[in-house]
């Protein structure tokens, strides 16, 4: 057996590897090799250890700052506390925390949300989970989400926003729309309804959500799913109605509150509760129902600069329309019109192209031999009032030998150039200037922005709904309104730091910090590391203080 061995000479240890071996009953030396001075051997050898080892990536940065601010909110212990589900298994708080971290990170299935947690560190933050984690649970949880329960859990996260997180709550812009889906309702359901798509699939049936969103970050506060027959201006009425009751309350003045709209809401019932409430209001509405206004050309506004560098100009109008404080502006865009232009003369051109193309092979053929029945063809084709008056047609000649010509009518089309690029806006605020009011209508990109996001697969991905009762229809959206709430959250502490980063830009940025967890065989020695990113990753990660959690 080979040994390493010590020897001590003069005070100092030399080392020797030599061999023993039992010869004729007694341990004797085989072979011995002088190594050297121990001090010397510790120096200069090197031991290459190669252990076996496992690597594991997990999704660290992302869903570890959403969870952040899920504490911050205590959404967990609110959703605990307004659904009074008893202790049994997983709080229906930590399933709702898991789908809408799932449906900001990676949306995917109910039935997939166990694999994809898994891979992810959030097992830290949550207790074990040893009850089912699949569809049929989120089913089964989603029935204690009632309209009441939902409208009581969102007061709470109001409330926060407003004391804990210094949310402005004196602005808010409200805007419906709805999804379509491939659900056939079964008896009872009352969600799912064939309505006007705004995506355009009218054959299809439609489930509808309203949104309530703060100037202050863009972030919802109330929402509503509806059905999705129910039309626009019906709807706004009975929003007004729960939103004048949330106000209460959440202890906010409705005298305080200004509210933005599009025209497409608009009814007298509502402004009616809007007047009578104090709110105040900035809302567009339909050019047709100021007609005497629509003849209005550039020459007669001065342009003024918004706070984005564009220029406008406003005319101000008293006129009782819905209220006696009502104030009309009419908006002149000198950039809409140049877009109305073109469009209008690329549509001109189109129909003009239609009739040509019609008629080239068939000109004085058959029915096409008939003065009249060109001349009812040629209208048909060019449609509308509007492009009948911008477009001069005539239609001349004998049976069997018809003559046309059409051409754009240029002194009514220059008339009619001078009446675009205008908008009207009506408002009842009493202190705002013009300029401001217009350009606050125009920050209702903030709703439309945030139903964007909510539709877009990457992020929050309402579509497909693969639900088959109002239950969990409405619990699917309340998981996406609450995911929605912790991105623009999320964006609202990075943009206070890094001001032109966008919100997709931030989940992009996040979603590179990954948790590198190397475990060695036979060793209780784990090592963790975030795996190599970009510049703005290392830059994000440190101001949200992400190493700390490692």
């Amino acid at each position: 057996m080979v040994h390493l061995v010590k020897k001590r000479i003069k005070g100092n240890i030399y080392l020797y590897l030599e061999e023993t071996a039992r010869i004729n009953g007694k341990p004797t030396r085989v072979w011995q090799k002088y190594l050297g001075p121990e001090a010397k051997m510790k120096e200069q050898t090197e031991f290459q250890l190669k252990p076996e080892f496992t690597v594991a990536t997990l999704d660290f940065g992302f869903p570890l700052v959403l969870i952040q601010l899920i504490k911050q909110l205590e959404l967990i212990e609110i959703i605990n506390d307004c659904t009074g589900k008893r202790e049994q298994g997983l709080s229906i708080g930590h399933y709702i925390a898991l789908a809408v971290i799932n449906r900001c990170v990676k949306p995917t299935s109910k039935a997939k949300i166990r694999r994809w947690f898994e891979n992810t560190v959030l097992f830290k933050e949550f207790p074990p989970i040893e009850t089912y984690l699949d569809s049929m649970a989120y089913t089964n949880h989603f029935k204690y989400l009632t309209p009441d329960v939902i409208d009581k859990i969102e007061t709470r996260i109001h409330l926060k926003l407003l004391k804990d997180f210094g949310v402005d709550m004196k602005t808010l812009f409200y805007d419906p729309t709805n999804f379509f889906t491939y659900i056939n309702p079964k008896p009872g359901m009352k969600l799912p309804r064939h309505g006007h798509s705004k995506e355009g699939r009218n054959t299809l049936n439609l489930v509808g959500l309203t949104l309530f969103c703060t100037k202050d970050g863009a972030l919802p506060v109330m929402h509503e799913v509806y059905p999705g027959n129910v039309q626009d201006a019906r709807l706004f009425r009975e929003e007004i109605s729960r939103l004048l009751e949330r106000l209460k309350r959440i202890g906010v003045n409705a005298q305080e509150l200004c509210l933005v709209f599009d025209k497409g809401n608009i009814s007298e019932d509502a402004f009616e509760q809007i007047n009578k409430s104090g709110i105040r209001f900035v809302a567009s509405i339909r050019p047709s129902t100021q007609k005497d206004l629509v003849a209005l050309t550039p020459i007669d506004f001065t342009l003024e600069e918004l706070p984005n560098g564009k220029e406008v100009g406003v005319l101000e109008y008293d006129r009782t329309i819905y209220g006696p404080n009502d104030r009309l502006l009419v908006v002149y865009n000198p950039r809409r019109r140049e877009w109305q232009e073109k469009n209008l003369k690329a549509k001109l051109e189109k129909r003009i192209s239609d009739v040509n193309t019609f008629f080239k092979e068939r000109l004085n053929v058959k029915k096409w031999r008939d003065l009249n029945a060109v001349e009812k063809k040629i209208r048909n084709i060019i449609k509308t009032k509007k492009y009948l008056n911008l477009l001069n047609y005539s239609v001349s000649g004998t049976h069997a030998n018809v003559k046309y010509s059409i051409k754009i009518n240029k002194k009514a089309l220059n008339a009619h150039l001078d009446t675009l690029g205008k908008s009207f806006l009506l408002s009842n605020h009493p202190d705002m200037m013009p300029l401001e009011i217009v350009w606050l209508y125009r920050q209702q990109y903030t709703v439309e922005r945030a139903f964007k996001y909510i539709k877009t697969p990457s992020m929050l991905s309402v579509k497909p709904m693969f639900h088959r009762t109002d239950d969990s229809i409405r619990g699917h959206l309340f998981t996406c309104v609450l995911g929605l709430l912790l991105l623009t959250l999320l964006a609202r502490k990075v943009q206070n730091e890094f001001k032109k980063i966008s919100l997709p830009k931030i989940v992009e940025t996040l979603s590179e910090l990954e948790l590198a967890v190397i475990k060695y065989e036979g060793s209780k020695q784990t090592i963790k590391k975030i795996v190599d990113v970009s510049k703005e990753a290392e830059e994000l990660s440190k101001f949200l203080e992400l190493e700390a959690y490692i």
